[in-house]
């Protein structure tokens, strides 16, 4: 099995956030909360956003739930896991945003960029700009309504216990209690421009209709995501 030679974090199971769409939570080597995102496609297949490897009891919960044959990479600062993936899912398409694809390809072949293969899935497709991370973010009709999902342009205020996690909210985070928040790392390592990252979470927050919010870093939120992203977008 793939999982008796790949590191495995701690991780709890797949919980249901609505019809057709789960999340796991898993950790780190540091103490940061890392969210994958599950989501049932109409025939039945799974799409995976940024991967977390489980033990064999976790995978087995996975397999459960119906057939990974879509993997997102997010960008490249998310490369720990989807070799696991891989391995254990021969036949998973690898795909990620165009901008991150040659970062990514260093670790893990990418078939195709999320750009040109999901829209088929019935995947749309969005610009996030002004971060150099080159992340996109993924809106998708589920039984249980309109989902978003985003990676690590925003985070919700979710430390780990601890003093570790006390000191990562200090350090990484500065979300100070909002719902939505772009942390201070990403705010000092990964975004480039301000105006163009705040009009990206601005059309964001227009979607119609979202009913949750998925993101790489802390809970996903379920009610209020437009007004969310809108608090996000005024702190740049």
């Amino acid at each position: 099995m793939a999982g008796q030679t790949h590191k495995i974090f701690p991780h709890g199971d797949p919980q249901e956030l609505m019809p057709g769409v789960w999340v796991v939570t898993g950790g780190l080597p540091f103490p940061l909360k890392r969210e994958m995102t599950i989501v049932k496609l109409p025939d039945g297949s799974l799409l995976l956003h940024s991967v977390v490897a489980m033990s064999d009891a976790g995978m087995a919960k996975l397999d459960a739930l119906g057939k990974p044959s879509v993997m997102i990479i997010p960008h490249g600062g998310h490369r720990l896991d989807p070799t696991f993936y891989k391995a254990r899912y021969p036949d998973i398409r690898v795909v990620a945003p165009a901008a991150a694809r040659a970062k990514i390809e260093e670790v893990i072949r990418v078939d195709a960029t999320s750009e040109d293969s999901l829209p088929p899935l019935g995947v749309r497709v969005h610009p996030v700009n002004g971060f150099k991370n080159g992340e996109l973010a993924y809106e998708l009709d589920t039984p249980g309504g309109r989902l978003l999902i985003l990676s690590d342009a925003v985070a919700n205020h979710d430390p780990p216990p601890g003093l570790g996690g006390w000191c990562m909210s200090v350090v990484a985070g500065g979300i100070k209690g909002r719902k939505l928040g772009v942390p201070r790392i990403v705010r000092r390592m990964i975004l480039a421009d301000k105006t163009a990252a705040r009009a990206s979470l601005e059309r964001l927050a227009e979607i119609p209709g979202v009913k949750a919010l998925t993101v790489a870093h802390g809970r996903p939120l379920t009610e209020g995501v437009s007004a969310a992203l809108k608090e996000a977008a005024s702190t740049l």
